[in-house]
């Protein structure tokens, strides 16, 4: 993993709650909507013991980008910007506490001055219920390094996810959510210039 240490990577499993112990506020109308859409997820049916469904791993599309802008000389000028291009997912039964789910999320940094070394990402993973509820979120710092004369960068993460079930059968009806966390302006902004 490109751009994080030993003891960032250990430290990238998540456990979220049961379901229906935390409930957090309702998502947006696009979270919610797509994570109705990308409910259909992986499934194992190796025997009625081992048998279990996998959660969808979906992007948001506004929270995809984000932007680093600063003032110029002729007014708003980007610095740096980042992209999670994909961001996919295996799972395997968690004995019987549940799903795994092994996130790979890929990101792309770019910028547009030579004075620019690095850019820190910072993103989340959440999961959500078949209404677009979120139940837990844990956020992340994907620092991505830029070579000498390059103004693009690519890099990797993964993060592993514990979704407890008492039934693993049910794990496709939650998705797992991953986004930049952005700031109002920075939402604002990909609003705005989305294609």
């Amino acid at each position: 993993m490109r751009g994080s240490t030993p003891e960032q990577r250990a430290s990238r499993r998540v456990r979220f709650p049961p379901a229906g112990f935390l409930r957090a506020r309702s998502a947006t109308a696009s979270l919610a909507a797509l994570a109705v859409l990308a409910l259909a997820g992986c499934s194992n049916f190796g025997g009625r013991g081992n048998s279990y469904t996998c959660p969808a791993t979906t992007t948001v599309p506004e929270l995809q980008t984000l932007v680093t802008v600063v003032p110029g000389v002729n007014g708003a000028t980007i610095q740096s910007s980042g992209r999670i291009n994909s961001a996919s997912g295996e799972c395997d039964r968690d004995g019987d506490t549940g799903v795994l789910s092994r996130l790979t999320i890929e990101f792309t940094g770019l910028r547009t001055t030579p004075a620019i070394n690095q850019v820190a990402l910072p993103y989340f993973v959440a999961l959500a219920d078949a209404t677009g509820n979120i139940l837990g979120k844990q956020q992340y710092t994907m620092n991505l390094s830029f070579p000498p004369d390059a103004q693009v960068t690519k890099g990797n993460d993964q993060v592993t996810v514990h979704i407890p079930l008492k039934n693993a059968q049910l794990g496709n009806v939650y998705t797992i959510v991953v986004g930049f966390q952005l700031t109002q302006s920075q939402l604002d902004y990909n609003r705005a210039h989305m294609q």
